[in-house]
């Protein structure tokens, strides 16, 4: 095997150690594999481990990216940095670890370019997220099901890839505070997986009383989010390793502990610049770095995982995708699919601030806590650092009262989603954001903010991704068309008003809240004046998916089969978000990996 990028120095002594003796060091001459999987992330690096599993297959990952523990430090692995270079500016990025994706401009939203965070790096986005976990509700499921022609993907069916993945630990209550107790389902969680799951061992004070008010307005407090329902609300579990207290990865669960296997063979630091084929079969991919190219072969598959944004680009400059388009391009058609890049789904949100009496993230700007913070974490994995922020969620169908200046066609929208379907997600945030140009910057220093956070999670607006040349080593064109449907922003400004009312419920004004809202304040209050704030405070989750979207045989804009085998040509398969045939109403990590132990299975009993 050829492995071009340079090996630098690894700050973490394990991993060096594992790395020295791995195959990704490999033997030059080899070339050939049964299996390709392009991207290294969520998906990528699944289905990669789960398939050189088997001895006898020889499996390659190519990713353009590194190990982000050996060009970041601590940075992605301590759970509180995880709100770092999350922000809509173009300088809000960090290269050695994200794309640096810009959108173009955004009618909804101004005209806004944003900044669209991507993960370049072995782990890939699981790197960078903000770890939360959870799964589908049932409705959602059984309309993918419906959707795709297939009852394997019902929430029952699917369950037991879920849990396949996970190993789960029970919260360390002495670790977490008062009336942080978390309730579960144990029975839905998996604990034989390698990826780690548990509640973070801070709890924030700021969400036990945000989950007081939630309560006190009509949103129940339900066990968790991985059961198949979401209505409610709860503490949130997430991907952390509860004794080092780092964030889990892609990377850390089915990468590094697997780094020795002589089958396995990862090509970081190298990006694929097209997929090979033979008529309508895919043999290889070519890939490059440090001006070096290669071809790979494929001797069973190439399996794209590169994320939602660059497996519909791939597809494109390989051949795979609406025909006009690549012609402009002078790209040969390989197989004419008009779906591939369109269907785009994404989540976005806002919030408001108040001013708090408890602790949150805002008095880590005074370097002796800070300090101190990091002592405890380092000692005993505790503390404020040991919180990824966000860890109480609430999920709602907007009450009556919030929904009586619904034009009917957003109640025909929303009606039309399973019933189980929620509109609106709230999370608490221990700090203040702003507008999300540059998260933080600029904020209050004279004491404690928090925020709450409302997600649109019930969008109409479709956006789609494109190309802009032949070539992988120019951006694609993200367009993700937020809140250009009337029912999206109808939607949101209810949500903005219900978040008041939260804020408004007397537990929080009697015990938490002090003085009157910060952020935007009385400034805003008519409807036009929430829309406009909206438009200025908005930022994505980064949960975009569906742009080569799963669909029975007979549906046109479908991209990929049940088994994510892409239509029109013969052993190539998408695995990743982009496959979703639409995004559903959760945070989607899960999901993505319950997609790859899917999949995995499927091509291991020959599918």
């Amino acid at each position: 095997m050829l492995f071009i990028s340079s090996f630098m120095p690894l700050l973490l002594q394990a991993l060096c150690l594992q790395l020295a003796a791995a195959s990704i060091l490999g033997d030059r001459g080899n070339t050939a594999f049964d299996y390709i999987v392009v991207g290294g992330g969520n998906a990528g690096l699944t289905i990669a481990s789960r398939l050189s599993e088997d001895a006898q297959l020889r499996v390659a990952v190519i990713e353009a990216g590194d190990f982000y523990e050996e060009v970041t430090g601590n940075q992605s692995q301590i759970p509180s940095n995880d709100g770092l270079y999350n922000g809509k500016a173009a300088n809000n990025t960090n290269p050695l670890v994200e794309w640096g994706f810009m959108t173009t401009p955004q009618a909804g939203v101004n005209d806004e370019k944003v900044h669209y965070g991507r993960g370049k790096t072995l782990g890939g986005c699981t790197a960078l997220n903000y770890m939360a976990y959870q799964r589908p509700p049932m409705g959602a499921m059984e309309r993918w099901a419906e959707t795709v022609g297939d009852e394997s993907w019902t929430f029952d069916n699917a369950l037991p890839y879920y849990k396949k993945s996970l190993n789960f630990t029970p919260p360390n209550m002495q670790k977490r505070i008062a009336n942080s107790t978390p309730s579960y389902d144990e029975s839905t969680l998996g604990h034989n997986g390698p990826l780690a799951l548990t509640y973070p061992n801070y709890a924030q004070a700021f969400s036990t009383w945000a989950a007081k008010g939630m309560e006190e307005v009509g949103i129940p407090h339900i066990p968790g989010f991985i059961s198949g329902y979401l209505n409610g609300s709860s503490w949130l579990v997430h991907t952390i390793d509860q004794t080092t207290g780092f964030r889990a990865s892609s990377e850390s669960a089915f990468l590094r502990p697997f780094l020795t296997r002589p089958n396995l063979a990862v090509y970081r630091n190298t990006l694929a610049e097209k997929i090979i084929f033979e008529g309508n079969v895919a043999t290889g991919v070519q890939v490059t770095s440090a001006n070096h190219t290669v071809l790979l072969a494929a001797q069973k598959e190439v399996i794209v995982s590169a994320g939602t944004f660059q497996s519909p680009q791939l597809l494109m400059v390989s051949g795979v995708g609406p025909a006009d388009l690549l012609r402009q391009h002078n790209i040969t058609v390989v197989a004419d699919r008009s779906g591939v890049g369109q269907n785009m789904q994404d989540h976005v949100f806002f919030g408001i601030t108040h001013k708090v009496n408890v602790q949150t993230f805002s008095s880590l700007s005074n370097p002796s806590i800070y300090e101190e913070a990091l002592h405890l974490f380092q000692d005993q994995q505790a503390g404020l650092l040991a919180s990824p922020g966000g860890d109480y969620c609430g999920f709602e169908k907007l009450p009556k009262e919030f929904r009586v200046n619904f034009s009917n066609s957003t109640r025909e929208y929303l009606d039309s989603l399973p019933s189980d379907w929620p509109e609106i997600q709230y999370f608490t945030l221990p700090g203040y954001v702003g507008d999300f140009w540059n998260p933080g910057v600029g904020g209050p220093t004279d004491g404690n903010y928090a925020t709450i956070m409302a997600t649109l999670i019930a969008p109409k607006s479709r956006g789609n991704i494109s190309i802009s040349s032949s070539s992988m080593h120019d951006q694609p064109l993200i367009n993700p068309n937020w809140l250009t449907q009337p029912a999206d922003m109808e939607t949101f400004t209810a949500a903005f008003k219900r978040m008041r009312q939260i804020f408004q419920a007397s537990v929080l004004q009697e015990n938490l809240t002090i003085g009157p809202e910060y952020y935007p304040g009385d400034k805003v209050s008519t409807d036009e004046e929430i829309h406009q704030f909206i438009r200025d405070a908005f930022q994505t989750m980064y949960h975009a998916a569906a742009t080569c979207k799963m669909g029975k045989p007979d549906d046109t804009m479908a991209v990929v089969d049940i088994h994510g085998l892409v239509y029109g040509t013969q052993r190539l398969r998408v695995v990743d978000a982009s496959a979703f045939p639409f995004l559903p109403p959760n945070l989607p990590q899960g999901t993505v990996y319950m997609l790859a132990e899917k999949i995995a299975e499927d091509i291991k009993h020959g599918h």
